[in-house]
């Protein structure tokens, strides 16, 4: 989970959401397609993320 956002989109929070009434109900199609809607939205946001440069040194 490190590296994860820390704010939420309102489609990542439904989708925790629909998730989570898939638990307490024990329905496993909503939690399968809820999980599935979560990859795809963290797969979105880390591809549209570049990663980091790393820092030249200043030391001479």
């Amino acid at each position: 989970m490190a590296g994860r956002r820390k704010v939420l989109s309102p489609d990542h929070v439904r989708a925790l959401i629909k998730e989570s009434i898939g638990i307490i109900e024990g329905d496993d199609a909503i939690r399968a397609e809820a999980a599935a809607e979560i990859a795809a939205i963290e797969a979105a946001y880390a591809s549209s993320t570049p990663e980091p440069k790393p820092r030249r040194s200043t030391r001479r």
